[in-house]
């Protein structure tokens, strides 16, 4: 699974968030810089972001304050706090506040990049997993009225099966997918295939 995601990065210190942006871009992700948490939280209020990562000790807002507005706000959405000055007690704060992670400066690009990727892989999983959920239960709901024989006022008229085959199957030379039970065939052989691939 191929992992994206636009990361919002906030830090006073210049050559860091720039660092730190260029690292993360050269692996793919789209990132945004602010240089203070409350720019940070001004970009939160009008952009969508999958992930933020932010400095603890900042002149202005201190990163937990903004920690606890953002998990406050949004409470799904993955923190990444890093300090140059690490203590065990700001580290069980940043976790007790919604914190996913607390990072050492200074931050190795391997460190950053693993980190970020597995986050944003877990949070993708946890989305999938929901809309799975989601399929399952509107099925199951169509099932039961199936079975009541009441109807859900969607068919309103006796099915074309031909309609109906257009509609479920989409052909393109030996390649057939079939919309409903949600597979691929390759000369009529079923291939074995991943929802997301699908």
């Amino acid at each position: 699974m191929k992992v994206t995601g636009h990361i919002l990065i906030i830090d006073d210190e210049a050559s860091l968030r720039k660092t730190m942006a260029r690292i993360l871009q050269q692996a793919g992700f789209e990132v945004t810089t602010a240089d203070s948490a409350e720019k940070g939280l001004d970009y939160l209020r009008t952009t969508s972001f999958d992930m933020v990562l932010t400095d603890l000790r900042m002149p202005g807002m201190h990163g937990m304050e903004a920690l606890k507005l953002i998990h406050a706000s949004y409470p799904s959405l993955p923190v990444v706090l890093f300090t140059a000055q690490p203590d065990i007690n700001s580290a069980v704060e940043a976790l007790r506040h919604g914190a996913t992670d607390y990072l050492l400066k200074p931050i190795k690009p391997e460190i950053i990049i693993e980190r970020t990727r597995s986050i944003l892989l877990n949070q993708q999983r946890e989305k999938r997993k929901h809309e799975i959920q989601t399929q399952i239960e509107a099925l199951q709901t169509e099932l039961k009225s199936l079975e009541n024989g009441t109807s859900s006022g969607k068919v309103t008229e006796p099915l074309n099966p031909t309609s109906l085959e257009k509609e479920r199957f989409l052909k393109r030379g030996a390649l057939v997918l079939d919309l409903h039970a949600r597979r691929v065939l390759l000369n009529e052989e079923p291939l074995a295939t991943p929802p997301t691939s699908f």
